[in-house]
């Protein structure tokens, strides 16, 4: 009875162990994105998207960690990229509305410039813009006239 008991403890600490990296990978990953049920959620849901990000994940906005400056100026600005595709500046945040907003993602220096090259080094926002299922037609048909 010891033995089973010992057993069964070990096995659910073994478990425990196993498990617990996943976790922690899941509370990184949610860390670096904002989904539009959260998004829907919040009380920023009829504001600008920048009002959001503010509101739900500021160090989407701060300057990395470890990132060094030169003369006070990071080395690279944020980029944003909308649906894959570069935005001219991150002022374009006030002008999304955050109910036609998917996903937005944050990639730090060190991503961005792996997706998306050297121009990205000061990390990147990716947004993934909502565009409702009902609108998407999929059966190459054509619509009525």
């Amino acid at each position: 009875m010891r033995i089973r008991i010992g057993g069964l403890a070990f096995l659910l600490v073994c478990i425990v162990l196993v498990s617990a990296p996943s976790g922690v990978l899941a509370q990184k990953k949610q860390r670096d994105v904002i989904t539009r049920e959260e998004i829907l959620n919040s009380a920023q849901r009829d504001q600008d998207l920048l009002a959001v990000i503010k509101a739900l994940r500021p160090h989407f906005l701060q300057a990395p960690r470890g990132v060094r400056t030169l003369g006070g100026a990071s080395p690279g600005a944020l980029s944003v990229y909308i649906d894959r595709s570069r935005q001219p500046g991150a002022d374009i945040l006030r002008q999304l509305m955050a109910n036609t907003i998917e996903e937005v993602r944050y990639l730090d220096p060190n991503r961005s410039q792996n997706e998306y090259g050297i121009t990205a080094n000061g990390g990147a926002i990716v947004i993934k813009m909502y565009k409702p299922s009902n609108l998407i037609d999929t059966s190459g048909k054509k619509p009525p006239r």
